[in-house]
């Protein structure tokens, strides 16, 4: 009764200020006045689809959203790797160093990579003292978001992957050298499956959480297009059209819904002791 009594408040709160809510705007999004009367349609999402701007804002989502989320897993998994398995003082530097972008708040961070990275940036500037006159456009656009998230969102992945690597027995390991395995075969073998836990989990909320984003994309990105979370609240502030707005955070919810699946399964199989 303890339990229940100390889980009933959080719960509560979930359903009314949370599930409540949005279950009534994605509702609201269904309710289409027709001759007077209130009738349930799918009239918005239809017109939210023939729109070419908007379909072009849900298909940059998920590009940039993809890409932001493959590269800081790999570069994370890297670094995870060299921590777990690598000792020294440089080990022990990186240990200290990466997790710095948790403390520097997002905003600040969003213009440091647009001083840094824009034309007349730190870039640019060292690329033209060794003779390179014409450089691509690292901000402003899918590049400068997707570098920026993944600058943002390193520190968490490494936290969560090398979480789990840890939990490796060390012996499983030294097993595999013993019988001949090289590094890559211990990694794809050994390492890669009992940390696949972990993966799942830091691959999942990676997506949710840049799928979500709002500052990076809005500062570091583009005019058009622009990602979902932009262009939701454009669509609620500027253009008055909050059942448009509402019907894309519908949609978002949704292909976040996805990767959420993902991270409940992984979560559950933990839980089992399956990996």
């Amino acid at each position: 009764m303890t339990g229940l009594a100390l889980v009933l408040p959080p719960f509560f709160l979930l359903v009314f200020f949370i599930l409540l809510p949005a279950a009534e705007a994605v509702l609201g999004t269904l309710r289409v006045e027709r001759s007077g009367q209130l009738v349930y349609s799918l009239a918005r999402y239809v017109e939210m689809f023939h729109t070419i701007s908007l379909r072009r804002s849900v298909g940059f989502t998920v590009m940039v959203t993809l890409a932001s989320v493959a590269v800081t897993f790999v570069l994370a998994y890297a670094l995870a790797l060299y921590l777990r398995f690598s000792r020294g003082w440089v080990s022990t530097l990186l240990g200290a160093l990466f997790i710095i972008p948790l403390f520097i708040p997002t905003v600040i961070a969003s213009f440091a990579m647009v001083t840094f990275l824009e034309h007349h940036g730190y870039i640019a500037t060292l690329l033209h003292y060794v003779g390179v006159e014409d450089t691509p456009s690292l901000v402003f656009n899918a590049t400068g978001i997707v570098l920026t998230e993944v600058w943002a969102s390193i520190p968490f992945a490494t936290l969560v992957l090398l979480a789990g690597l840890q939990g490796i027995d060390d012996a499983l390991i030294d097993s595999a050298r013993d019988v001949g395995a090289g590094a890559l075969r211990t990694f794809l073998a050994v390492v890669l499956p009992l940390n696949a836990v972990a993966t799942i989990i830091t691959m999942s909320l990676l997506f949710i959480g840049i799928l979500g984003s709002f500052t990076i994309p809005y500062l570091v990105g583009g005019n058009a297009p622009q990602m979902m979370s932009v262009v939701m609240t454009n669509y609620f502030t500027n253009y008055l059209r909050p059942d448009i707005s509402v019907s894309l955070a519908a949609l978002s919810f949704v292909i976040a819904g996805l990767a959420g699946a993902a991270y409940v399964a992984g979560v559950s199989r933990r839980e089992r002791g399956a990996v």
